[in-house]
Protein backbone atom coordinates (compact mmCIF):
# COMPACT_ATOMS: atom_id res chain seq x y z
CA UNK A 1 0.00 0.00 0.00
CA UNK A 2 1.36 3.37 -0.95
CA UNK A 3 -0.27 6.29 0.82
CA UNK A 4 0.67 9.83 -0.17
CA UNK A 5 0.73 11.44 3.29
CA UNK A 6 1.89 14.84 4.40
CA UNK A 7 3.82 15.09 7.68
CA UNK A 8 0.68 15.66 9.78
CA UNK A 9 -1.10 12.70 8.20
CA UNK A 10 1.98 10.54 8.71
CA UNK A 11 2.17 11.47 12.41
CA UNK A 12 -1.55 10.72 12.85
CA UNK A 13 -1.14 7.32 11.15
CA UNK A 14 1.78 6.54 13.47
CA UNK A 15 -0.33 7.48 16.47
CA UNK A 16 -3.26 5.37 15.28
CA UNK A 17 -0.99 2.37 14.73
CA UNK A 18 0.64 2.84 18.15
CA UNK A 19 -2.70 3.20 19.93
CA UNK A 20 -4.19 0.23 18.07
CA UNK A 21 -1.26 -1.99 18.97
CA UNK A 22 -1.43 -0.74 22.55
CA UNK A 23 -5.14 -1.60 22.77
CA UNK A 24 -4.47 -5.12 21.50
CA UNK A 25 -1.31 -5.91 23.48
CA UNK A 26 -0.96 -3.68 26.55
CA UNK A 27 -3.02 -5.92 28.83
CA UNK A 28 -1.26 -9.14 27.82
CA UNK A 29 1.94 -10.67 29.12
CA UNK A 30 4.81 -10.68 26.58
CA UNK A 31 4.24 -14.36 25.74
CA UNK A 32 0.60 -13.66 24.82
CA UNK A 33 1.13 -10.65 22.54
CA UNK A 34 -0.50 -10.39 19.14
CA UNK A 35 2.57 -10.63 16.91
CA UNK A 36 0.68 -9.43 13.82
CA UNK A 37 -0.32 -6.21 15.58
CA UNK A 38 3.25 -5.68 16.76
CA UNK A 39 4.58 -6.34 13.25
CA UNK A 40 2.08 -3.90 11.72
CA UNK A 41 3.20 -1.16 14.12
CA UNK A 42 6.83 -1.92 13.36
CA UNK A 43 6.10 -1.63 9.63
CA UNK A 44 4.38 1.74 10.05
CA UNK A 45 7.29 3.01 12.15
CA UNK A 46 9.85 1.67 9.68
CA UNK A 47 8.04 3.36 6.81
CA UNK A 48 7.91 6.63 8.75
CA UNK A 49 11.36 7.51 7.50
CA UNK A 50 13.00 10.30 9.42
CA UNK A 51 9.90 11.35 11.34
CA UNK A 52 10.87 13.22 14.48
CA UNK A 53 10.16 11.12 17.57
CA UNK A 54 10.61 7.75 15.86
CA UNK A 55 13.79 5.88 16.73
CA UNK A 56 15.36 2.50 16.14
CA UNK A 57 16.95 0.38 18.86
CA UNK A 58 20.43 -0.56 17.65
CA UNK A 59 20.47 -3.83 19.64
CA UNK A 60 17.05 -5.23 18.73
CA UNK A 61 16.38 -3.39 15.48
CA UNK A 62 12.91 -2.51 16.76
CA UNK A 63 11.42 0.89 16.05
CA UNK A 64 9.89 2.94 18.85
CA UNK A 65 8.32 6.29 19.67
CA UNK A 66 10.31 8.52 21.97
CA UNK A 67 9.23 9.03 25.57
CA UNK A 68 7.74 12.50 25.01
CA UNK A 69 5.49 11.18 22.26
CA UNK A 70 4.33 8.10 24.19
CA UNK A 71 3.68 10.19 27.32
CA UNK A 72 1.58 12.61 25.29
CA UNK A 73 -0.41 9.72 23.79
CA UNK A 74 -0.87 8.20 27.22
CA UNK A 75 -2.03 11.45 28.80
CA UNK A 76 -4.21 12.50 25.89
CA UNK A 77 -5.84 9.19 24.90
CA UNK A 78 -4.98 6.15 26.99
CA UNK A 79 -5.65 7.54 30.48
CA UNK A 80 -8.98 8.99 29.30
CA UNK A 81 -9.92 5.68 27.65
CA UNK A 82 -9.04 3.70 30.78
CA UNK A 83 -11.05 6.05 32.95
CA UNK A 84 -14.17 5.81 30.78
CA UNK A 85 -13.94 2.02 30.48
CA UNK A 86 -13.52 1.64 34.25
CA UNK A 87 -16.62 3.70 35.13
CA UNK A 88 -18.74 2.24 32.32
CA UNK A 89 -17.85 -1.35 33.23
CA UNK A 90 -18.34 -0.75 36.96
CA UNK A 91 -21.73 0.86 36.32
CA UNK A 92 -22.90 -1.91 34.00
CA UNK A 93 -21.68 -4.74 36.22
CA UNK A 94 -23.20 -3.28 39.37
CA UNK A 95 -26.54 -2.87 37.58
CA UNK A 96 -26.38 -6.45 36.27
CA UNK A 97 -25.60 -7.71 39.75
CA UNK A 98 -28.54 -5.82 41.24
CA UNK A 99 -30.96 -6.99 38.56
CA UNK A 100 -29.79 -10.57 39.10
CA UNK A 101 -30.42 -10.21 42.84
CA UNK A 102 -33.85 -8.69 42.16
CA UNK A 103 -34.75 -11.64 39.93
CA UNK A 104 -32.97 -14.16 42.16
CA UNK A 105 -30.78 -15.38 39.28
CA UNK A 106 -27.00 -15.42 38.82
CA UNK A 107 -25.53 -12.26 37.30
CA UNK A 108 -24.35 -14.14 34.22
CA UNK A 109 -27.98 -14.92 33.38
CA UNK A 110 -28.67 -11.22 32.87
CA UNK A 111 -28.42 -10.49 29.15
CA UNK A 112 -27.60 -6.87 28.43
CA UNK A 113 -29.49 -6.85 25.12
CA UNK A 114 -32.60 -8.60 26.44
CA UNK A 115 -32.66 -6.76 29.77
CA UNK A 116 -31.63 -3.29 28.65
CA UNK A 117 -34.90 -1.62 29.71
CA UNK A 118 -34.56 -3.04 33.23
CA UNK A 119 -30.83 -2.25 33.43
CA UNK A 120 -30.97 1.40 32.34
CA UNK A 121 -32.61 2.80 35.51
CA UNK A 122 -30.15 0.86 37.69
CA UNK A 123 -27.24 2.12 35.61
CA UNK A 124 -28.52 5.69 35.94
CA UNK A 125 -28.47 5.37 39.73
CA UNK A 126 -24.87 4.12 39.72
CA UNK A 127 -23.78 6.65 37.11
CA UNK A 128 -25.08 9.53 39.24
CA UNK A 129 -23.53 8.05 42.37
CA UNK A 130 -20.12 7.64 40.74
CA UNK A 131 -20.24 11.10 39.18
CA UNK A 132 -20.99 12.64 42.58
CA UNK A 133 -18.87 10.46 44.87
CA UNK A 134 -16.49 8.31 42.83
CA UNK A 135 -15.84 5.13 44.79
CA UNK A 136 -16.06 6.82 48.23
CA UNK A 137 -19.34 5.07 49.11
CA UNK A 138 -18.42 1.61 47.79
CA UNK A 139 -17.92 -1.04 50.46
CA UNK A 140 -16.87 -4.68 50.20
CA UNK A 141 -18.46 -7.41 52.32
CA UNK A 142 -18.33 -6.57 56.01
CA UNK A 143 -16.81 -3.13 55.37
CA UNK A 144 -13.20 -4.13 56.01
CA UNK A 145 -10.64 -1.43 55.22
Amino acid sequence: MNLPLDDNDKRKLIELAYLGEWLINAHHDPEHQDDAARAALQQVLADAGRTEGVGKDVETGDYYLDEAWTERLYNHYIADYDDHVFWDELTERMAQRDLGRERDVPTDEINRDDDLLALRPLEDVYRREFENNGIDHLEIGDNRP
